[in-house]
């Protein structure tokens, strides 16, 4: 398997006037809701180059990219590669995942049943072995969510769904690795009878069947949308859904960045809404393809790139922070560190850090994960037809990618990234955050007074230590993902001080210490006013 990267779109019958030809109506909409424009990266390949690629019989083309101008390419053997050369509208090429011929050393668990290469699906696997599922009944304050309750409860969830909101009119994509009888267990035949499941697609076989896969996209779906009246309750029962299986369970090879990448181009142009996936990619069986901790700068990793290209286009990318907290690899994984991704890390039922959940901050200094939610003791559909418990941050990710279309259903107008800045806001260490918990658990009615104006958490900006002392610092969230700011120290005469002007700031919390020589000034009430590209934000100082 073998991805080639093309020069350019040239020979194309495409044209950016007429997006309808490659772009569901939906898809399109979504871009003109959101101001987004149509641009080089919504163009599909050159069909010229495909069909020349074609046309030799030691080739086949699986899928194409519009994002990356490429396509994934099956060769029938080895001695066929250097074929490509010959090919003078290929930029570049490189075997994504070579013949397999010893399937025994390409497994994901040693003899001990310990992970070699660290995926979250396959860690999340073991932590359900070694706490089995079980008929669990936990009824209490809300017995229609039965066992649910508790993960619902715990970001108050119960408040947007009270009102009224389960994500109707929004579609979640599921990423995962196969969606084993999700198309007879009971627990999703309210969503099968609600016409709500908008189709299904094979990116790993295509054209197999996704029902008669891996087991983990089942438990996934069910946290969103599974639904047994008095047992289980899914976050977002109101919601559509595209099934996507991109994941290969047999084997651990950067192919599967590029199956995400196609799932991820595949949920734009269908015109979802949001993309759970609960998957991770940092080490691989081929050495040579691994990732390190350097790399996961958030735009380096193929898939970080495909993530950040969907955020882009108008999508909300939900997905697992990893379960490598206490492995070697202990940072989260990719697309998690990717800028346009709501990360999501794990805690049990009383809202404490679990110690699988992995831990940033990213390679350049980012706050990751983004949020934390339920992901030990998780009520999903097990394959009995039953509730079952399930452990891992696959199951965190589900829980919030519905709730926030639930969100995005009460505020049609917003944006990806007003409701993604939402639900981070509303987080209960927003303006603390860390390496382990990030912004912290989020609060969905929290969200709704945040996205009505209405918060007075809201406030973006503080400062350590009042009254000022040399070694003070201000403490502020960017909204922008770089941007230039000012602070000005102003008396309360209006007179301004001093300003600091062109400080870079990232995306997220910031901190700035800027009082060296406090001592200077007179006792009195100050203002701190700190100046964005679109706001200002005033805090009150005094100094002694």
């Amino acid at each position: 398997m073998v991805w080639v990267e093309f020069k350019d779109k040239q020979h194309s019958p495409y044209s950016l006037t007429h997006p309808h030809e490659f772009l569901s109506s939906r898809a399109i909409e979504r871009r003109q809701k959101q101001n987004i424009p149509f641009d080089h990266f919504d163009l599909p390949v050159s069909p010229f180059y495909v069909e020349s690629l074609a046309v030799d019989t030691t080739i086949t083309v699986f899928y194409t990219s519009r994002w990356l101008n490429g396509a994934l390419l099956k060769i029938s053997s080895n001695d066929f590669l250097q074929n490509l050369d010959e090919f003078d509208f290929i930029l570049s090429w490189q075997d994504v995942k070579p013949v397999i011929t010893s399937p025994e050393k390409n497994e994901k668990f040693d003899s001990n049943g310990s992970q070699q290469h660290q995926w979250s699906v396959s860690i999340h696997e073991k932590a359900i072995d070694k706490f089995p599922f079980s008929i669990i009944h936990n009824y209490s304050g809300y017995p229609e969510y039965g066992s649910s309750e508790n993960q619902i409860s715990l970001v108050n969830g119960q408040v947007l769904h009270g009102l009224g909101y389960k994500g109707e009119g929004k579609i979640i994509a599921v990423f995962d690795s196969g969606f084993r009888a999700a198309d007879t267990l009971e627990a999703f035949s309210y969503l099968w009878n609600s016409n709500k499941i908008m189709g299904f697609r094979d990116f790993v076989e295509p054209g197999s069947d996704i029902f008669d896969t891996h087991t983990h996209g089942t438990y996934v779906l069910s946290v969103m949308g599974g639904y047994l009246p008095g047992d289980l309750s899914g976050s977002a029962l109101g919601a559509s859904y595209w099934l996507l299986r991109t994941e290969d369970v047999s084997s651990e090879f950067r192919i599967e960045e590029y199956n995400w990448l196609a799932g991820a181009e595949y949920a734009d142009s269908v015109g979802a809404d949001i993309i759970n996936s609960s998957l991770g990619y940092t080490r691989f069986d081929n050495p040579i393809q691994d990732y390190f901790y350097d790399d996961l700068d958030g735009q380096t990793t193929i898939v970080a790139k495909a993530a950040n290209k969907a955020f882009n286009k108008g999508l909300l990318v939900v997905n697992s922070a990893g379960n490598y907290g206490s492995q070697t690899w202990m940072y989260v994984g990719s697309p998690a560190d990717a800028h346009g991704v709501l990360a999501v890390g794990g805690t049990n039922s009383e809202g404490i850090r679990v110690a699988f959940s992995s831990f940033g901050p990213t390679a350049d200094g980012r706050v990751k994960p983004d949020i934390m939610a339920q992901a030990q003791g998780v009520a999903v559909a097990n394959m009995m037809g039953s509730v079952g418990q399930a452990n891992g941050t696959s199951f965190s990710s589900p829980l919030i990618a519905g709730m926030a279309a639930c969100l995005w259903q009460k505020y049609p107008a917003a944006n990806n990234e007003e409701i993604r800045n939402a639900i981070i806001r509303s987080a209960d260490r927003y303006l603390l955050p860390d390496t382990i918990y990030g912004y912290g658990i989020p609060d969905f009615a929290k969200a709704i007074d945040i996205l009505d104006g209405k918060f007075e958490g809201t406030r973006l900006a503080y400062l350590l230590s009042n009254p000022l002392l040399p070694n003070s610092a201000v403490r502020f969230y960017a909204e922008e993902y770089e941007e230039f700011i000012s602070i000005d120290l102003i008396n309360s005469n209006g007179q301004k001080i001093w300003t600091i002007t062109d400080l870079n700031v990232l995306y997220g919390i910031n901190e700035v210490r800027p009082f060296a020589n406090i001592n200077t000034l007179s006792s009195g009430i100050y203002i701190i006013r700190i100046n964005f590209k679109n706001r200002s934000e005033n805090i009150k100082a005094i100094k002694l």
